[in-house]
């Protein structure tokens, strides 16, 4: 009888801690069933919202996750990364001088401070500081620039001619965010549409979907999972003091780019495939950007080594196109980004949000210029 009661009242116990779990766990599935509020905010009304949003300040946890089967390219690998895994990031925003983005990767972590007039680099792993001065005119994407406020300002600066339409409202970190869907105005990229959301009361973006032409769902996501619409604490934003067991170092070009176009005195060809060349930046010559709005696709000149690997492992896991002896050129297409490799003097990597029909005309225009 006595055992009975003690088991009795040990199931009643048990059985309020396994329902208290129940509950718990049911929460975010309940959360994110609510009925979520209409916004009235028009299409142009959020993108220029969003536009003014540059100087709100925030904080919070965000997300990005990549579908894109792109190789581990030479000195490339963590732009890659970010494309084609998941990647966890906090964010601290006060001003567009003043922000910070760590990049939290499993064990460790690289740290990113943007003070005014440079930058600091605080790898984790390594122990390593790096101070990195003046602007940078030309640098490789990294984690900061696909946080959703980066990515959608990005996003909308690029469009042109696209269409903008109102898309339902998402709660997203909390926020009962308004929607807006940019629609290409041409075939010629590979984006079917990109889905953005932002804080209505503030313009600032909290989350941004990229679905490839005929995809049924994004391939690439950037979200808040956790956001505070107020300014950080300073002392968030001061980089680390340099002090025994940490290697500091100093530069004013740290990317890859930057060394690749000391390296290139020649010139990228005016037109490519009807595009017009633009200068990426002012006396750069090795990057060059052709088209308008999603169209747009970027031409790197390579040098030597670097640009061998680049074109092997493009090759590899792409296909090769048919071209005139002494000439290659090897095609990579992800569903999304396109890569062609180019090898004529030197390799010329070309890579753009376009269908691989427009790389494989850039190619032809590349074999004319040099025959």
């Amino acid at each position: 009888m006595g055992r009975t009661v003690v088991r009795a009242q040990a199931w009643r116990r048990w059985s309020a801690v396994l329902g208290l779990v129940a509950v718990l766990c049911a929460v975010p599935v309940a959360i994110a069933r609510w009925p979520v509020p209409a916004v009235d905010v028009a299409a142009a009304g959020l993108r220029d919202r969003i536009a003014a949003s540059a100087d709100r300040a925030y904080h919070g946890f965000a997300q990005t996750s990549g579908l894109l089967p792109l190789p581990s390219l030479p000195n490339l690998r963590q732009l890659t990364d970010l494309l084609s895994t998941t990647t966890d990031l906090r964010v601290w925003y006060a001003a567009r001088d003043r922000w910070r983005v760590d990049v939290l990767d499993g064990s460790t972590e690289r740290d990113l401070y943007q003070v005014p007039g440079s930058q600091w680099l605080w790898d984790y792993g390594d122990s390593r500081l790096t101070h990195i001065m003046g602007e940078q005119p030309v640098r490789l994407p990294a984690a900061a620039d696909l946080t959703p406020p980066a990515l959608t300002r990005w996003i909308l600066g690029l469009a042109g001619t696209e269409r903008l339409e109102p898309t339902a409202a998402r709660r997203v970190a909390g926020i009962v965010a308004a929607g807006l869907r940019i629609v290409p105005a041409t075939a010629d990229t590979t984006v079917d549409h990109i889905d953005v959301w932002a804080d209505p009361a503030t313009g600032v973006p909290v989350q941004a979907e990229v679905t490839a032409r005929g995809g049924t769902r994004p391939v690439f996501v950037t979200r808040f999972l956790e956001l505070h619409l107020d300014s950080p604490d300073p002392a968030v934003l001061r980089p680390p003091a340099p002090h025994g067991g940490i290697d500091v170092q100093m530069t004013r070009v740290p990317d890859v780019l930057g060394a690749i176009n000391r390296r290139f005195s020649g010139e990228l060809p005016d037109t490519l495939a009807g595009a017009a060349r633009r200068t990426a930046v002012a006396g750069t010559s090795a990057v060059a950007v052709y088209g308008t709005g999603l169209t747009q696709f970027v031409v790197v000149a390579l040098p030597g080594r670097f640009g061998a690997q680049a074109y092997d492992r493009i090759e590899t896991f792409g296909s090769k196109l048919d071209v005139p002896a002494g000439f290659g050129a090897a095609l990579l297409p992800t569903g999304l980004v396109t890569v062609l490799a180019f090898q004529a003097d030197r390799t010329y990597l070309v890579a753009g949000l376009v269908r691989p029909a427009l790389l494989e005309r850039v190619a032809d225009d590349l074999v004319g210029g040099f025959l």
